[in-house]
């Protein structure tokens, strides 16, 4: 599989509302990011996985726009063991904090799905 296709991949599944990630088969390291050789090992022996979508905020900060709208973007750690950047939703009940637990939804932008996280 090269680059292309694996981007490609990756986008079908956020279509499902599905979170793929990567294994390496011969270190064992996961990672969220399309690439078609392990960062750790260098090996191109990996495996295209489904995520649990379930994680803990790693690291977070809160982007303060001039027309008065919050962003909240961070590092969010899977249950999986990988680390993935990404907006994090919050509402007036559930704001984000470092180590709250999250889980990924799916939001459309310019007809294509993207995968935020929700606190839960």
């Amino acid at each position: 599989m090269n680059d292309l296709e694996l981007r490609r991949k990756y986008f079908e599944m956020f279509e499902r509302n599905e979170l793929p990630f990567l294994e390496c088969k011969r270190c064992g390291f996961r990672f969220y990011y399309p690439r078609i050789i392990c960062p750790r090992c260098k090996s191109s022996d990996i495996e295209l996985k489904v995520s649990s979508g379930l994680g803990k905020i790693f690291a977070m900060t809160r982007i303060h726009k001039k027309d008065g709208n919050i962003i909240t973007y961070g590092i969010v750690e899977l249950s999986e063991g990988f680390r993935m950047y990404s907006n994090i939703i919050e509402d007036e009940n559930k704001k984000a904090d470092i180590n709250e637990s999250v889980k990924v939804v799916f939001i459309e932008i310019n007809k294509m799905k993207y995968p935020a996280f929700k606190v839960i």
